[in-house]
């Protein structure tokens, strides 16, 4: 019962932030761009370096290699253990941000309707939370991609933008694996492949809002996620083309 009631602890003060957002258009314009900003920093996060940091102070505290290898917990077991982590950390900072913006939005937004900041009155025009939460996601990609912490050279944006496409969009996911998989047993390239899948991505997502196709989980396809679609995959193309060039050289 103990972890319950510390649950409920922390629960009770957001629960309470939540009743306290005034329900209006206005207030959602008002948090949709702080909400958009915390998801470019929640991405942004150099946990890489962070955690090269924590390795590099660890060594010169027990700088013979050695004992530091030998001693339980140590050696490339924990290194894989926290590369698991840099990998992680990313995904679990993005999907928080983004459930954030959901629920505040939500709140926020006057008796539910559905109405976006970007497809206003469009068909299947998805509500405003998702439409924040969706926004916020992204910058968070784009501050995985280039964070400002260290001149604008990160990470390739793919770890946050594929637990995106899990929990919101999760057809358009399945697209990409399966058109990622067919370019990569042709490359046999991991980058090339992305850079192929993605165009594929971005096309079906437009054919979903033009077939009127549902989503029996995830958001509601429609004008607004073949945008935001779009600017992910833009994102993910430009920061992961000169890689993709350099490691594979003339023969992609």
């Amino acid at each position: 019962m103990a972890p319950l009631s510390a649950l409920t602890a922390l629960a009770t003060p957001a629960l309470a932030l939540f009743d306290w957002v005034p329900r209006s258009a206005t207030a959602v314009g008002v948090l949709a761009g702080p909400l958009v900003v915390l998801g470019y920093l929640a991405g942004s996060v150099p946990f890489a370096y962070l955690l090269s940091r924590r390795r590099l102070r660890r060594q010169l505290a027990d700088p013979a290699p050695d004992r530091h290898y030998a001693s339980p917990g140590r050696g490339p077991r924990s290194e894989r253990r926290e590369a698991d982590a840099t990998a992680a950390l990313p995904v679990a900072a993005t999907l928080a941000a983004t459930t954030l913006a959901w629920h505040l939005t939500l709140a926020a937004t006057p008796g539910a309707n559905t109405f976006s900041g970007v497809g206003v009155f469009s068909n299947q025009a998805i509500g405003a939370w998702v439409s924040v939460a969706l926004w916020t996601g992204a910058a968070a990609v784009a501050g995985h991609v280039a964070p400002v912490w260290t001149g604008f050279r990160g990470g390739s944006g793919i770890p946050p933008a594929l637990a995106l496409g899990v929990v919101y969009v999760p057809l358009l996911t399945l697209v990409a694996a399966g058109a990622f998989l067919v370019a990569y047993g042709v490359t046999r390239r991991p980058l090339p492949s992305l850079l192929r899948a993605l165009p594929v991505v971005v096309t079906v997502a437009y054919l979903t809002w033009l077939a009127d196709l549902q989503a029996g989980w995830g958001v509601t396809n429609g004008p607004e996620v073949t945008l935001w679609t779009t600017a992910v995959s833009a994102t993910l193309f430009a920061r992961n083309l000169a890689p993709a060039r350099a490691g594979s050289g003339s023969g992609t």
